[in-house]
């Protein structure tokens, strides 16, 4: 019995692990510069305004479908199906702090995406410059900054897929 409910649970870990598996290589993704939506714009807005920024990426749902993608970010992601950490900002209201251990220079705050009614809507990443000794609650006060710049101009989230004026 006992080894039945261990083969049980690793067969459900393997069905979740393929359920939040990332997109296949060959999987094309947009382009930032094509992105012509409400929530590109606004994430054009905040690397002007920021320049300690290195990476901003939007990520919902479109009313109407399940899946959350990328929406809207400066990298050529439009369109990455998300993984599980931005599932969890998204889903869970959870918040992540941390430096990318490939690149040391850079440190990664992701927080849950908010309308103007305080809605969550989806995650927001933000990639600030870093050495080793910054201030990361200093980093995260700003993703929460930006986030709430942001909130104030979204509506809804229908609003972040309309084309952009």
């Amino acid at each position: 019995m006992r080894r039945l409910m261990y083969v049980s649970v690793a067969v459900a870990a393997m069905l979740a692990c393929a359920a939040v598996a990332p997109a296949s290589a060959d999987q094309v993704l947009g382009k930032a510069a094509n992105n012509a939506i409400y929530a590109q714009s606004l994430v054009n807005d905040q690397m002007t305004r920021h320049p300690e920024l290195l990476v901003i990426g939007m990520h919902a749902s479109k009313p109407g479908v399940k899946a959350s993608t990328m929406i809207a970010s400066n990298l050529d992601r439009i369109g990455k199906a998300d993984d599980e950490d931005d599932l969890a900002v998204s889903h869970e209201r959870k918040t992540i702090l941390a430096p990318n251990i490939k690149e040391p220079n850079k440190f990664e705050v992701a927080v849950p995406l908010k309308d103007a009614a305080g809605r969550v809507i989806g995650s927001l990443s933000a990639v600030f410059k870093y050495s080793a000794g910054d201030d990361e609650l200093k980093m995260h006060a700003a993703a929460l900054a930006i986030r709430d710049d942001i909130a104030k101009k979204i509506p809804d989230v229908a609003a972040l897929f309309k084309a952009a004026h």
